[in-house]
This record gives structure tokens, sequence and C-alpha cells, in this order.
């Protein structure tokens, strides 16, 4: 069930985390979260399975809702080849997957961050001055509250 990754690097803690698991699965309250995560599991076996560990390395199996599952993946080149082998991915899962739907993750900065692919929004300086004077002249609000936020990121 639970493999060996870079964080647990013991049989004794791989076998204490799948006893802990298969006895939260007897529990009435956690049966279908322990099926659901199961499923998910075997998705990912199978998905291992068939994309080269190159392309593999740089996606994570998401959620599967209404047959559909999610793929996220690094980067929209690592989207362009996993479109490639869609149909055997779709053949191989069989029935519960009917479309795979593939979103790229956002990417942790060195500092801890967020990496946006989004530019900074930029306005003309004649927009940015009538926002001001809008902003200046209008009673406290939530509208009054945007657009000032707004202005603060575009500055």
């Amino acid at each position: 069930m639970f493999k060996t990754n870079k964080f647990i690097k013991r049989k004794a803690d791989i076998c204490r985390i799948n006893i802990f698991l298969h006895t939260l699965g007897k529990l009435p309250a956690y049966q279908e979260v322990y099926s659901s995560v199961n499923h998910i599991i075997q998705l990912q076996h199978t998905f291992l399975a068939l994309v080269p560990p190159k392309l593999a390395e740089h996606c994570v199996i998401g959620k599967l809702s209404k047959q559909v599952l999610t793929l996220y993946v690094d980067s929209s080149a690592v989207a362009a080849k996993l479109k490639h082998i869609e149909p055997t991915l779709l053949e191989k899962f069989g029935p519960q997957v009917v479309s795979i739907k593939i979103m790229l993750r956002r990417q942790q900065s060195e500092q801890g961050g967020n990496v946006s692919s989004r530019q900074k929004p930029s306005l003309s300086q004649t927009a940015i001055d009538n926002l001001n004077r809008l902003a200046l002249n209008m009673p406290a609000s939530p509208l009054k509250s945007a657009i000032e936020i707004m202005l603060a990121k575009c500055l």
C-alpha cells in the first residue's frame, strides 16, 4: 500500500503506517475516505507503471471526481507530453476514469512563497489617476477598499 519515499526510509516505519491505515479503514467513520485513498493509490501505481520515470517525477495524481482524474504537472511541456499518452492512460485506468484533466501546479520559490506565472497588473497613468480620484471621493466601502488594493498592486 504505502511505499518508501525520501521521507520514510525504514521498513518499520512503513509497516506501522500500513497497520495504522488498515485499522483506520475498518472504522465506519473513515471507510469512505480510506476507500477513496486506496483508489487514488491504485491509480498512482498504474500511472507510474505507464509513464516514464523522468516524466512521472513532474506529475502528481490529484482527485478523482465524476470519473475525471486530475493530474497536476510542473510545466506546460509535461502537460503536452501527457496529452500524447492520454489515450493509453485512459485505456489502462479502465471505466473508473473517462477523462483526464491536466493542471499546472504552482511552484514553490526558494524563499517558500508561490511563484506565480502572472505578471504585475498594469494600468495607464490616466487610469491610475482616475481611480485614485474616485477612491478619494468615495465613502468607506468594500468597493473603495478593492480599488485601493488594486492600485497598490499596480504600483
